[in-house]
């Protein structure tokens, strides 16, 4: 009798118990290998799963094997190394394996395979890997990289053919996209692959790299149709493309010789996965190069907290211009100290900055901390918050006048204020729509507002108001001035990322007045703010990122806090506070627990601060096994963006 063949599979379900591979019995007439794609029958239902083993020993009663019900194609999805890098992205965010599994791979269409086979470029290994242009002279790279020194060299030197974790801060005014396009075409031309990841879907950067590939190139934003995203996948699986671009979606899409991994703008919120794994792609892109022998390169110009903590390790190499280059090169600053005032009200710096660049042609850019046009509204001769006569709540605009949000007190007219009697009102910080129809009645150009990514500009000369969802990260076109009326409105968010999310974000944007390496002389930017020596503001004012982060890690220090120590947010569902007194008693020495707080849907919240997060993660999950078999969800967010 022959020896009975178990394919040992990851199932595609839910539960933390039940992370572990399940056996099943693989029926004669089929062949299956490590790697492959199945359907089963788990627990009534026909299920996914991902063969990782095959064996002819079991301990499963021979009467409880099931068969495999089918398997999903001929080809190997996950190649070995590739599955040791799954289970280290689930070990990394305490996530079961199964979830990163079914966050990794495409949902599978016949059809892409047929067509593919008849192209004669599928199954992997069937056709010619492709060839690509040469790569930049090395006099043009040498002059594009000068600026950056000796550590400008290493990172060229490592996309050529070598190694290494490195962190880019361009130089302001720096062209992004024509700089990791000739890294893009320096790795191909070595016959290594590459991989960009980019927070927007309308990204410039990411359509300059796909056009230097050609048709090397497979571009995955925007979340196409689930058969694009299986032929993108499986060109990339098959060495048809060699590069791939896309969102946070992207990080896992398989590549044959991974030789150079780019993170756009790491410090961005959006590349953090919002659902189980929670994984960051900051992470998994870097170790993704480590593992392959190839570079990973994170761009930003603010470190994240995290990428500040792997650059005090040395596990990060930073790639930066001279003290004297950046200071040459940052746009003029002017800080304008807007106290006592509503901040709908832009300065005479602001209007006289937004009438210079418009005259010359150019873009006036105004960064509105929010859409719409603002709520809680105060006073416009004194500032004064207008408040409701029965509880002291805010009063806000409603349809038929104002009204309070807090008791429903509501009246046709605007109250006068208590303190000048004047009955004039104006949002307390201005949304985009409110500084459009102001600024309406002060240029005499047109005022744009720019609310999403697919929004086009008028040409200039234009006032364009933007807020944080349509800034990109080259701008659409020649901009002379930028205004940030409102950087309070961000700065006093209540997280603990509001500080370095700003200066990311006015970072970003105050850049755009010198884009192409502009004469900084024909720039300006104005910073008003009540809080003018604030740290944040300060390191914009100088430029000086590096010192933000000396200034933020003394103020966490004493409160334990990211980059200083680990942070996961925990929220549980469906306790009658029994699991969270259990949640207290698992964790692992020396860590500290946050909470309850209200979390949303009636969850409760915690967050757990810790010294060594592989020893909390190790602590928690026989916890997290027992709430999950008594049907009580827990939600475990490693490495929070925000923390709290």
């Amino acid at each position: 009798m022959p020896a009975q063949r178990i394919a040992r599979v990851v199932v595609e379900v839910e539960p933390l118990h039940l992370d572990r591979p399940f056996d099943y019995l693989i029926p004669d007439d089929v062949e299956v290998v490590a790697g492959q794609r199945v359907q089963v029958l788990f627990s009534g239902r026909v299920v996914r799963g991902l063969v990782v083993a095959t064996t002819d020993e079991t301990d499963v009663d021979a009467t409880r094997l099931r068969p495999l019900t089918r398997v999903l194609g001929e080809h190997v999805w996950v190649r070995p190394d590739e599955l040791d890098l799954l289970r280290w992205a689930a070990d990394r965010y305490g996530a079961p394996l199964a979830d990163v599994v079914r966050h990794a791979l495409p949902n599978r269409t016949v059809d892409v395979e047929r067509r593919a086979q008849a192209a004669g470029w599928f199954p992997p290994g069937t056709g010619r890997r492709a060839s690509s242009d040469p790569a930049p002279s090395a006099e043009v790279l040498d002059e594009a990289w000068e600026v950056y020194g000796e550590t400008g060299t290493r990172l060229l030197s490592a996309v050529d053919g070598g190694h290494g974790s490195f962190l880019w801060r361009p130089l302001p005014g720096e062209d992004v996209a024509e700089r990791l396009a000739e890294l893009a075409q320096l790795c191909l031309a070595g016959d290594r692959d590459v991989l960009v990841i980019v927070p927007d879907p309308g990204s410039p950067v990411a359509d300059a790299v796909v056009r230097a590939a050609g048709d090397l190139a497979v571009d995955l934003r925007g979340g196409p149709s689930p058969r694009v995203a299986y032929r993108c996948w499986l060109e990339a699986r098959c060495g048809q493309a060699r590069v791939v671009v896309g969102q946070r979606g992207a990080a896992f899409v398989p590549l044959e010789r991974l030789g150079l991994a780019v993170v756009l703008d790491e410090a961005n919120p959006v590349h953090k996965e919002r659902s189980s794994p929670r994984h960051h792609v900051r992470e998994v892109v870097l170790e993704r190069a480590r593992r392959a022998g190839g570079v990973g390169l994170a761009v930003g110009t603010v470190p994240s907290a995290v990428a500040w903590r792997l650059l005090r390790e040395r596990r990060l190499t930073p790639v930066r211009a001279s003290e004297t280059a950046e200071r040459r090169a940052r746009p003029r600053v002017t800080v304008v100290s807007w106290q006592d005032q509503p901040r709908t009200r832009l300065s005479r710096d602001a209007i006289r900055a937004l009438r210079t660049a418009t005259r010359a042609g150019a873009y006036g850019v105004v960064l509105a901390a929010r859409k719409g046009e603002g709520r809680v509204l105060v006073c416009r001769n004194c500032g004064e918050r207008m408040a409701c006569p029965t509880c002291t709540s805010s009063l806000a605009r409603s349809d038929t006048g104002v009204r309070c949000e807090g008791c429903g007190w509501s009246r046709a007219r605007v109250p006068a204020c208590t303190e000048c009697r004047q009955t004039g009102v104006v949002p307390l910080a201005a949304g985009a729509t409110w500084l459009g129809a102001e600024l309406a009645r002060t240029v005499d150009v047109p005022v744009a507002v720019l609310e999403g990514y697919a929004q086009t500009p008028p040409p200039p000369p234009a006032v364009l108001v933007t807020t944080r969802g349509s800034v990109l990260d080259t701008p659409p076109g020649r901009v002379r001035a930028v205004v940030m009326p409102d950087l309070d409105g961000s700065l006093l968010r209540p997280t603990l990322d509001a500080s370095e999310d700003l200066l990311r974000l006015a970072t970003a944007v105050a850049g755009w007045a010198v884009h192409g390496r502009t004469d900084p002389r024909d720039s300006q930017v104005v910073i008003q703010t009540t809080q003018p020596d604030h740290h944040a503001v300060t390191a914009l004012a100088t430029w000086d990122p590096g010192g933000f982060w000396r200034a933020e890690a003394a103020i966490r220090a004493p409160l334990r806090f990211p980059p200083l120590a680990h942070a996961m947010r925990i929220e549980v569902a469906g306790s009658d506070g029994a699991a969270t007194d259990e949640l207290r008693r698992s964790l692992a020495a020396g860590d500290e627990l946050l909470g309850p707080i209200p979390a949303p849907d009636g969850r409760q919240g915690f967050l757990v601060k810790s010294d060594d997060r592989d020893a909390t993660l190790a602590a928690l999950r026989p916890w997290r096994e027992r709430a999950g078999k008594a049907g009580i969800e827990v939600r475990l967010d490693v490495d929070p963006v925000d923390a709290i």
